[in-house]
C-alpha cells in the first residue's frame, strides 16, 4: 500500500477544527468520538483481497462495518498560550488522513500559531508481502509510519497556514516480486516520506469558508519502481448553522514513479480524485457537550497500470464528546 492512499478507508471523524482553533482553556480538554461506519472497496490492498486471479485488474468488490473510537486529549498551561496534546488532529480526518501524534503548540504574538509534533506509527497498518501473487492467499505483513511534523497555521494573522513533515514508511516483511525473475530492488516499497502542504481558509461570510490548499509529496523509496512524485490540491467550502455545520471536500492528486516497474514494464501514472461530505450536528437531544458526527466519501485512483485501479467508498456515523 502507497502510505499517501491510506486516509479514505480510516477517515472516521468530524471536521470541526477545520474551521474552529484548538481550545485554549487552562488545564486538561479533549473530545472522544465513537464511530460505526460501512466500507466498500475494490483495491488490490484490501485486506479482504487475499486472492486475485491474474494483475490485469483492480480486485473484487469488498464491504466491511469497522467500529472505532478517536479523539484528542490537551493540556493548556495557564498562561493558554502553550499547549501540549495527544490524539488524532480531527481536521485531518475530516480532510481524509489519519493518525495519531504526540506534539506541542503555542500562539504567537503576531497571531500565528506553531504546532511541532511526533508521529510514533502506532497503527500497525497491514499489506501484503509481496502483492504481486495470483491464484493462492496472499500473506500479510504489518507496516508503519513514522514522521515528525511541524505546522503554522494563520501565519501572521493572514489565514496563510504551512503544514510540512518528514518521516519513514517501513514494512515488518518486504517480498514484492519474489516469484517473478525480475530485479526485485526496484520493488522496495520502505520508503523515506517528505511532505508540504500550503493552505488558505477565506471566510465568504459569517457563516461560510472556503479553504484551498496545494500540496507536495516525495517518496524517496528504496525501490526506484515505487519512488514517487505526488502533486496534489483540494478545496473544502464549510457552511456553520446555529446548532450544526458541514464541510464538502473535493481534492485531486497526480502521482508520477520514477523508474519502470518490472512485473508490468511500465512506469507507474497515477490520478486521485476523492470527494468528502464531513457533518456535525451539535447538542441533540439537548445533551450538552456532544455532538453527532457524520461522514461521507468517495475515492477513486485511476492508474496506466489496471492493477493500482482503485474505488473506495465510506459512510459513517457516530457520537462525539467534548470535555
Amino acid at each position: 500500500m502507497k502510505p499517501i492512499y491510506l486516509g479514505l478507508v480510516t477517515a472516521l471523524a468530524s471536521f470541526n477544527s477545520v474551521a474552529k482553533p484548538a481550545d485554549w482553556t487552562p488545564g486538561f480538554g479533549g473530545d472522544i468520538s465513537l464511530m460505526a461506519a460501512y466500507t466498500n472497496t475494490n483495491s488490490q490492498f484490501s485486506d479482504d483481497n487475499a486472492t486475485t486471479p491474474n494483475l490485469d485488474s483492480h480486485g473484487k468488490d469488498q464491504s466491511s462495518t469497522i467500529v472505532a473510537p478517536l479523539g484528542t486529549l490537551s493540556y493548556t498551561l495557564d498562561n493558554a498560550k502553550q499547549q501540549f496534546f495527544f490524539g488524532t488532529d480531527r481536521s485531518d480526518v475530516a480532510l481524509g488522513r489519519f493518525h495519531a501524534e504526540l506534539g506541542y503548540r503555542q500562539k504567537m504574538d503576531n497571531g500565528s500559531t506553531l504546532s511541532v509534533s511526533y508521529i510514533p506509527g502506532l497503527l500497525d497498518i497491514k499489506t501484503w508481502q509481496d502483492p504481486y501473487v495470483t491464484n493462492k492467499a496472499r500473506e500479510k505483513t504489518g507496516s508503519h509510519i513514522k514522521a515528525v511534523r511541524i505546522k503554522v497555521d494563520n501565519i501572521a494573522g493572514s489565514m496563510f497556514s504551512v503544514d510540512s513533515a518528514y518521516g519513514k514508511y517501513d514494512l515488518d516483511e518486504e517480498k514484492s516480486g519474489e516469484n517473478f525473475a525480475v530485479n526485485k530492488q526496484l520493488l522496495d516499497r520502505n520508503s523515506d516520506i517528505f511532505f508540504i502542504e500550503g493552505s488558505h481558509l477565506l471566510p465568504l461570510s459569517q457563516t461560510q469558508m472556503l479553504r484551498s490548499a496545494l500540496n507536495y509529496t516525495k517518496i524517496d523509496a528504496s525501490g526506484k519502481a515505487m519512488a514517487a512524485d505526488v502533486f496534489g490540491g483540494s478545496a473544502t467550502f464549510i457552511q456553520l448553522f446555529q446548532r450544526s455545520s458541514l464541510a464538502f471536500t473535493l481534492s485531486y492528486k497526480k502521482a508520477l514513479f520514477d523508474a519502470e516497474n518490472p512485473i508490468f514494464n511500465k512506469k507507474q501514472d497515477d490520478n486521485q480524485f476523492g470527494a468528502f461530505l464531513a457533518y456535525e450536528y451539535k447538542q441533540p437531544f439537548g445533551w450538552k457537550d456532544w455532538g453527532v458526527v457524520s461522514l461521507v466519501g468517495y475515492n477513486t485512483t485511476q492508474s496506466n497500470i489496471n492493477f493500482y485501479d482503485a474505488d473506495t467508498m465510506l459512510v459513517s456515523l457516530g457520537m462525539n464528546y467534548h470535555f
